[in-house]
């Protein structure tokens, strides 16, 4: 996979897919909210979510990629519907590789819209 490739699977919750991927120091900063620093916590984290995922009917749309050297950023939108309500969030995500294509720091940057 490529580093986009990698970026764009992390993006939509396709965490298995991508997990060789991360770097054993990865830090995973979701701005205003918490930290994950370290394989594990960043593994733990990604397996509640996609539990989430498997409970709930959600939608990804990328909305744009943009990579220089080691960095790619992913711009897009998603969808979250249960029983009682439909969210909407924006979103961008930008992550960092090290020089053999390990993923070792993400911020996701997450904003409630109407």
């Amino acid at each position: 996979m490529t580093i986009t490739d990698i970026a764009q699977s992390f993006s939509i919750g396709q965490f298995s897919q991508v997990q060789p991927y991360f770097s054993q120091n990865i830090v995973w900063e979701i701005i205003g909210e918490r930290q994950l620093s370290g394989i594990d916590q960043v593994l733990k984290h990604c397996h509640s979510i996609e539990n989430y995922f498997k409970r709930i009917s959600h939608e990804f749309q990328i909305q744009a990629v943009h990579q220089v050297a080691h960095h790619v950023i992913i711009q897009g939108e998603a969808q979250f519907h249960d029983a009682k309500q439909t969210s909407r969030i924006s979103a961008c995500d930008v992550y960092n590789f090290d020089a053999l294509n390990q993923l070792v720091q993400i911020q996701s940057y997450c904003i409630s819209i109407q």
